[in-house]
């Protein structure tokens, strides 16, 4: 049965009838948590988690005379660090900087520094008639990092439009952005990537302005970024050549010399030649130093969500089909996609869906790391909603165990579902989805982050105090969240204890038990999906198991502070826990 969730919802506030509160934790206001409520616009938030259950929040701000970032911090519990500043701290404070006349500071991204701050990346319009990218390091205290310069560290500066940054960490404190960049004026628009260290130096091995990742003929647009796990990154773009009609997919790997990868092709690896425009791809990493990527493709008249797996080598996984496989071909047009990590090599994809009387719900399809669609999933996908109004956009993050949360926005209204592993939605989600702030305000750009297992915060700007839009945020839990802990298992059972300690600065013992002998899998991964380090892989007898982990990753270097998961898979389970490192 349809639902006609965001209408209902309107109806039900504008007679005053009643609705229960959806579950939040204690401490977070029924209505979500006010970010920031300065006067104009606050837009486009970003989100990052803070290593300890919260999240720290970015976005363009007009509350002066210019555009300026903001960015601010929300506890685990739902309060507003008390440390950072009412309504935001602001990452540019000389007026030099902000009075532009080439728009000012935009379209900021984010990512963890891995010690409870962030990096913050944005286009930058403070040199006349040019636009450029730089970067800014917030501390987990609030303070803009004193090692930085005052007002954003530039990573590229030379003549010519460059725009649209994304950003990863480079897991070290640092980061990689990449962004469209004009400075050719025979290539057209091209793609470069710049590496910002935690010290605010820009990487002395890179080039200065950034490296080129591809400068071939006509234009290259939207690139999107994933780590490779060794200090590098994998860029995905849609690609103009060789001509305006027929638009495709490719990927280029920058080491972490920052050097491209020579074992790739220059300007890049072809992940899509099918006929007609491919557009609008999205990537996560494999876990395995690849990446998986996802588009919008019309090669057969109608468009549709296609995913391809290029390795570490370079190559396409040959197991995937040439020119990618396709994730839903439902008769109706999909589109937006968005990816995040199984935690297994594989991914999980979200995008709108147009099935619904030519409504756009949002749907979720899980691929594994074979390129098969799961088939414990529905065919062309597990309907998120399927309300009676417009689903606009989307964002989507890991649950922890095999699964994901979505957030999307629907008629001026911010929802969430969580759907498992297994395909199946959570139960304790109402049918459609739950509202994230059941209020009659505009609430637009929803964006989540994974905050621990089972949890995610979501932020997005709501225009409660009218024609301004103002910053919100608020907890989701799932049902793995909200749990009791469960009994002691019977000894028939496969157990997975509390890693001890917890939190951790040295060694963490994680303990589990088998009823028989079985094939076991145990990895750390972080809070975007990534596999970090294999603890065990093979064959183990029944009974006690104590593993020992030093806090390492797969090449022996310390992990940063912060929050990561420990998995166990054995006998077609997956038993996830919590692990908090200290430093």
């Amino acid at each position: 049965m349809r639902i006609a969730s965001a209408a209902l919802a309107m109806a039900w506030i504008a007679l005053g009838v009643p609705i229960a509160p959806q579950p939040a934790a204690a401490e977070w206001p029924e209505f979500g948590r006010a970010l920031s409520t300065a006067v104009n616009n606050q837009e486009l938030p970003k989100t990052t988690t803070d290593g300890a259950g919260g999240a720290i929040v970015v976005w363009q701000d007009q509350r002066e005379k210019r555009r300026n970032i903001f960015a601010t911090r929300v506890l685990a519990s739902g309060e507003l660090d008390p440390a950072w500043p009412v309504d935001g701290r602001a990452l540019l404070t000389d007026a030099a900087a902000l009075d532009t006349v080439f728009g000012g500071q935009a379209f900021p991204v984010i990512v963890s520094d891995g010690a409870g701050g962030a990096i913050v990346a944005w286009q930058d319009g403070r040199l006349e008639d040019d636009v450029d990218i730089f970067a800014q390091h917030i501390l987990a205290s609030g303070i803009v990092d004193p090692a930085w310069p005052a007002n954003g560290r530039a990573l590229c500066t030379v003549r010519g439009l460059q725009d649209i940054p994304t950003i990863v960490s480079d897991g070290a404190g640092g980061a990689i952005v990449t962004w469209m960049d004009g400075r050719s004026g025979i290539t057209s628009v091209d793609i470069f990537a710049q590496h910002v260290l935690v010290s605010g130096v820009v990487d002395p091995v890179w080039p200065a302005d950034g490296v080129a990742l591809c400068t071939a003929p006509q234009p290259q647009a939207f690139p999107k970024i994933a780590s490779d796990g060794s200090g590098g990154a994998i860029v995905t773009w849609f690609d103009f050549r060789p001509s305006d009609s027929s638009l495709d997919i490719y990927a280029q790997h920058v080491t972490s010399a920052g050097v491209v990868d020579p074992a790739w092709p220059a300007n890049g690896r072809a992940l899509c030649l099918a006929p007609g425009a491919q557009i609008d791809p999205t990537i996560v990493s494999d876990g395995a130093h690849g990446a998986i990527v996802t588009w919008e493709d019309p090669r057969d008249g109608i468009s549709h969500i296609f995913a391809q797996r290029v390795l570490a080598s370079g190559a396409t996984d040959p197991r995937w089909p040439v020119n990618g496989r396709a994730v839903v071909t439902a008769p109706v047009m999909q589109t937006r996609p968005s990816i995040t990590s199984d935690g297994a090599s594989g991914a999980i994809v979200t995008w709108l869906d147009a099935r619904n009387d030519r409504d756009f719900d949002p749907f979720a399809q899980h691929i594994l790391a074979t390129g098969v669609v799961d088939p414990a999933w529905p065919v062309d996908g597990r309907a998120l909603s399927l309300s009676t109004l417009n689903a606009v956009s989307s964002s989507i993050v890991p649950d922890g165990a095999g699964g994901a949360i979505v957030a999307w926005e629907e008629d001026s209204f911010i929802l969430v579902n969580h759907v498992r592993a297994s395909g199946i939605l959570d139960p304790t989600f109402p049918e459609g989805g739950r509202f994230v702030r059941l209020l009659l305000t505009f609430q637009h750009n929803p964006d989540l982050t994974t905050t621990g297992a089972g949890s995610a915060i979501v932020a997005w700007s709501d225009g409660e105090s009218g024609a301004a839009f103002d910053i919100y945020a608020m907890i989701v839990e799932t049902a793995e969240t909200l749990a009791v802990d469960p009994p002691d298992p019977p000894q028939s059972a496969i157990a997975f204890a509390r890693p001890s300690p917890n939190p951790a600065r040295g060694l963490i013992t994680l303990r589990f038990s088998l009823p028989r002998a079985a094939e076991v899998r145990l990895a750390i991964f972080d809070l975007g999906g990534r596999r970090v380090r294999d603890l065990v892989s093979g064959m183990e007898p029944a009974g006690t198991h104590a593993i020992t982990w030093d806090l390492r990753d797969q090449s022996g270097r310390p992990i940063p502070a912060g929050v990561h998961f420990a998995r166990l898979e054995a006998e077609g389970r997956v038993l996830t826990e919590r692990v908090a490192t200290l430093r």
